[in-house]
């Protein structure tokens, strides 16, 4: 079952933030529970932002946030992006998650277009981009990255 997130899944939220992290290619870095908490509260409170959870049996498996924003920063129309995504069980209930923010963005009156970002941060980013053709995006381009270890 995928809803709306309330205040009172934040703490179990942190924890999914906290196995992401572990799992992801910048687990050396430190992560700001704090920064995660306050876009939680925010994504909640705010009509730019959602923030989505799976819940399998009464627990929290999986969260989608997003936020709308001008398209490319100086146009008079909307994007919708994903800010994090992530299913602790693969599979269970990224597709739900996926919907769900998709008919977030459709609903908001502004937003013409919808970027999902898939990477390879935690996992092959094959996997997740079959799932957003699936749901219906096409690939937009591509990205490039280049480390910087300090």
């Amino acid at each position: 079952m995928v809803r709306p997130a309330l205040y009172s899944d934040i703490p179990r939220l942190v924890e999914l933030l906290e196995e992401m992290h572990a799992r992801s290619k910048y687990a050396e870095y430190p992560v700001s529970k704090r920064k995660f908490k306050d876009l939680c509260m925010e994504s909640i409170r705010s009509g730019n932002g959602c923030l989505f959870v799976s819940e399998d049996k009464g627990e929290i498996r999986g969260f989608i946030i997003g936020a709308v924003d001008d398209l490319y920063h100086v146009l008079r129309v909307k994007y919708a992006t994903d800010l994090f995504f992530y299913v602790s069980e693969q599979g269970k209930g990224a597709g739900q998650l996926v919907t769900q923010f998709i008919d977030w963005a459709i609903a908001k009156p502004d937003v013409v277009t919808i970027r999902m970002g898939a990477t390879d941060a935690i996992t092959d980013f094959n996997r997740v981009a079959k799932l957003y053709e699936r749901k219906g995006l096409t690939q937009e381009g591509v990205m490039h990255e280049m480390r910087i270890k300090r």
